[in-house]
């Protein structure tokens, strides 16, 4: 029973998390600070709201009041809480590391499916305590199908709130996104447990399908506008990179070849896994290296124009230094 748990408890959130990580098609976040996102959510996140909610328990008697104080708003704001802790940490100590939206919400994300892995394998092993392989099945295609993207996406509003501070170069909205996006996270968070615990409580089959059809709307559209702001960050980095790199063609630093392949993911997966089939793995680790000077090029001419952040002019220029000895005769390859 514990191994099932641990099979459908855990297997869709790793899935759900490498979809999402994979989905960062220009500058993959680094997988050591990515799975130490997952691993936040998966434990540290879990213990902290738990001690959160048990110090915070209303001293109410058991009903509809005590369950909807506890359930609908305590456990949004500690969970919701404890899960943005990390992202808040990332972006006092690598906010460098946050080029877009999508790099927020990646980050967001990535916490709350490994929050809601935790979550889903204690609620699994009681099910299958109380009504055996069935019971279990049944709760795991709820809640990592149905509701399976609901940790995910409150917190990351939380992420993407911090990452458009990031990303602001005016000083108000760097004060309110963080808030903003953390209220999202708590708001969507307390309407899914408020009106699942207000529905339970009526005893009315009709008014309980009502309620669940509700909840399961107001969770896809929450899912699906996060997701939206999310690749619409991802949209951006590809404005950024035609933008910038088109001027570094002009001024001679990166090939046209080159800048073309930055700007389609195809592109560049295309060149790179032709190297490796052929055995080249010089110049397959070449033009990951040259891919990767390139966009961040482009990104810290962003955030040095954009955002007016000065001290990326050396590292400009040293990345303008790298791309030329990359794209140097001596060191490309056979196409």
């Amino acid at each position: 029973m514990i191994g099932l748990a641990l099979l459908l408890g855990y297997l869709p959130m790793v899935s759900y998390a490498l979809f999402v990580w994979w989905l960062d098609r220009y500058e993959k976040e680094p997988l050591r600070l990515a799975s130490t996102a997952f691993l936040w959510g998966l434990l540290p996140a879990i213990l902290i709201a738990a001690l959160a909610e048990v110090a915070l328990e209303p001293p109410l008697e058991e009903g509809l009041w005590r369950d909807l104080i506890s359930s609908g708003l305590i456990a949004p704001l500690a969970e919701e809480t404890a899960k943005g802790l990390f992202l808040a940490l990332l972006f006092l100590r690598r906010r460098d590391e946050i080029d877009s939206l999508y790099d927020g919400f990646l980050y967001g994300s990535l916490v709350g499916f490994g929050f809601a892995a935790t979550e889903d394998f204690f609620y699994l092993i009681g099910a299958g305590i109380e009504g055996g392989t069935t019971a279990m099945l049944a709760l795991a295609f709820m809640r990592a199908g149905i509701f399976g993207l609901n940790h995910a996406f409150f917190t990351g509003f939380t992420g993407l709130g911090l990452a458009m501070a990031r990303l602001s170069p005016r000083g108000f909205r760097r004060l309110w996104a963080p808030l903003v996006g953390w209220g999202a996270g708590v708001g969507f968070h307390a309407f899914h447990n408020g009106v699942l615990i207000f529905v339970s409580h009526l005893g009315d089959e009709g008014s309980a399908l009502v309620g669940c059809l509700t909840v399961i709307a107001g969770d896809w559209m929450g899912a699906l506008l996060v997701f939206a702001l999310g690749l619409w960050g991802l949209y951006r980095e590809r404005l950024w990179i035609t933008w910038y790199l088109g001027k570094e063609v002009e001024r001679g630093t990166l090939p046209p070849a080159v800048y073309q392949e930055c700007r389609s993911a195809w592109r560049r997966g295309f060149r790179r896994w032709g190297a490796l089939l052929r055995g080249d793995w010089q110049e397959w680790k070449r033009l990951g290296d040259l891919y990767g000077a390139a966009i961040e090029l482009a990104f810290r001419q962003h955030q040095r124009l954009a955002l007016g952040e000065q001290r990326w002019e050396k590292e400009i220029a040293r990345l303008r230094e790298r791309i030329r000895a990359l794209t140097a005769p001596s060191r490309i390859g056979d196409p």
